[in-house]
């Protein structure tokens, strides 16, 4: 499996960057930790990076602005195109300091909506198509519909499907998945008949913010569900093919006194989950009061949120084990959430 934590695609046209203005660097998209170094790609398409005890941050160098940002083989890649006449997608790769062109891809007036980067091969997904990249060749499936580059937040990646996360703010989003040898989309969900936002995972209610595949159901995904809007509510979801259940949620504020966590309900304010990802046998969870631990054997809460230090613009945080912590505002595009963590795997 391969995983994308906490992807946050900008509507527009096939170039799918925002223009430049100041605080850009708070709308901050993607980060993975390579060659030593924290990779941060913002919305206006600039990548830099961040060396752990530096109090600098560094350009990308890119000729071009990066659309998405993941790790192949160890090293930072990205997808690049030109602002005014986006035609083909780039795929670079840098190795010994260097950035190298692997393949180019023509967009067919796609909106690029995620990249994803595995041992074999490369993913793109976009408005319209899934496209996988090989050593020698290319191929690509049309979707039964159409995507929304600006609502995608997460994207993760298996051997025979996609997992899509949505985030469309007080309107929910869901999560999709789309079956790579069809292309077929399909909603998956679970809802309940008392509530109009009843349910484990509700399309219209539930944004989903991240998604991560289960250490110990290697067939399964959990998903993390989050929104601030008035009262902040979400939880942590487990999907095995069709099948939907909730995997942990946590009373917040006033509700957190007075509500059994074993009730079959909800209280109206639960914690927020944001970001997640896996890390070794356990899954690793921010949620809008700290970061959550999420075994087979049960959740914990295991840590606040850590102090920030302000690099170039960008809030970072190496003092996590086993993770580096940056904080991104790009989620006020949809809630007041304010900023929220992004959690990047050491």
């Amino acid at each position: 499996m391969v995983l994308l934590v906490f992807v946050w695609t900008v509507p527009g046209r096939v170039t799918a960057v925002e223009p430049k203005r100041p605080g850009q660097e708070s709308f901050l998209t993607r980060a993975v930790l390579a060659d030593g170094r924290l990779w941060v790609l913002s919305d206006s398409g600039d990548l830099s990076s961040i060396s752990e005890g530096s109090d600098v941050r560094g350009e990308g160098n890119l000729p071009e602005p990066a659309l998405d940002l993941c790790l192949r083989d160890g090293y930072p890649a990205v997808i690049t195109c030109k602002s005014d006449d986006c035609m083909n997608w780039v795929l670079r790769r840098r190795v010994n300091g260097k950035w190298s062109i692997e393949a180019t891809v023509q967009t067919e007036h796609d909106d690029l909506v995620a990249l994803s980067c595995a041992a074999k091969e490369v993913t793109l997904l976009t408005t319209s198509r899934l496209i996988d990249i090989g050593r020698s060749k290319q191929s690509a499936v049309v979707l039964s519909e159409k995507l929304y580059a600006g609502w995608v937040t997460s994207v993760v990646v298996t051997a025979d499907q996609v997992f899509v996360g949505i985030n469309r703010g007080e309107w929910g989003g869901g999560l999709r998945r789309i079956e790579r040898h069809s292309g077929k989309v399909t909603d998956i969900e679970r809802n309940a008949t008392w509530d109009l936002c009843s349910g484990p995972l509700n399309t219209a209610c539930d944004p989903v913010n991240g998604i991560a595949p289960e250490p110990w159901k290697p067939d399964c995904v959990a998903v993390a569900v989050g929104l601030v809007h008035f009262e902040p509510h979400g939880r942590i979801v487990e999907v095995c093919g069709d099948r939907v259940q909730r995997l942990y949620y946590k009373p917040y504020g006033e509700e957190a006194s007075r509500h059994s966590e074993k009730a079959a309900d909800e209280p109206s304010q639960t914690v927020a989950f944001f970001g997640l990802t896996r890390e070794g046998d356990a899954l690793l969870a921010a949620g809008i009061d700290g970061i959550y631990r999420i075994e087979a054997s049960g959740t914990e809460y295991s840590a606040p949120l850590p102090s920030f230090t302000n690099i170039g613009g960008i809030q970072v945080s190496f003092d996590v084990p086993h993770l580096v912590v940056v904080l991104t505002s790009v989620n006020q595009r949809r809630s007041v959430s304010g900023s929220v963590p992004i959690l990047v795997p050491r």
